[in-house]
């Protein structure tokens, strides 16, 4: 799940103004609470480009460490004289990477990267209903931090680099309706 303070560090990391950062100041205590989280993402979509909301959440991303890792990158290793569209299709048909999200490669050459598939759905949209105050929007920029797990993860497993280039559909800003659809130039 995304976090304040995390995404508040990476704000300043890319260079926006003092201006802009102004506006983001919370105290320590609620870096990590649910609602100042969605309450941050939310401005970001006010007050930053799409580009610069896109740069920011997909640097975040829980659980890039643990079993994922070590299976992504053993993945690469293992497949690394593959054309990509056989990685592809080698990940999504793999038993032994925990965690993994389904993903193809688009005629245009973006990767679109599926999150919140199966009976579970995703765990963010899960936490969210349990609040007891509902909020009335969530911007869709919040499952850029899926986002940023899963770039993490299939750079290593595919061996290019990745740029979040849309957050195209949302669980938590859809209420469950649909899932989360990013995404990814391959930009080399």
């Amino acid at each position: 799940m995304p976090n304040a303070g995390s995404i508040i560090k990476t704000m300043r990391k890319t260079g926006l103004s003092e201006k802009i950062l102004m506006q983001f100041i919370i105290s320590k205590e609620k870096e990590v609470c649910l609602e100042t989280t969605i309450a941050v993402i939310n401005k970001m979509e006010k007050l930053l480009t799409k580009e610069q909301c896109l740069a920011v959440m997909e640097q975040q991303g829980c659980q890039k460490t643990g079993v994922a890792l070590p299976a992504n990158i053993a993945f690469g290793k293992k497949y690394a004289d593959e054309t990509l569209d056989e990685k592809i299709r080698l990940h999504n048909e793999s038993t032994d990477i925990p965690h993994k999200v389904p993903c193809k490669l688009n005629p245009d050459r973006t990767l679109s990267v599926y999150w919140s598939h199966g009976t579970q759905g995703c765990g963010c949209w899960r936490k969210i209903k349990k609040l007891p105050q509902q909020p009335s929007y969530i911007s869709p920029f919040y499952c850029g931090c899926c986002a940023g797990h899963s770039r993490h993860h299939l750079q290593n497993a595919f061996g290019v680099k990745l740029r979040l280039k849309e957050v195209v559909s949302s669980r938590i800003s859809s209420d469950g309706n649909k899932r989360c659809e990013m995404l990814f130039e391959i930009v080399d």
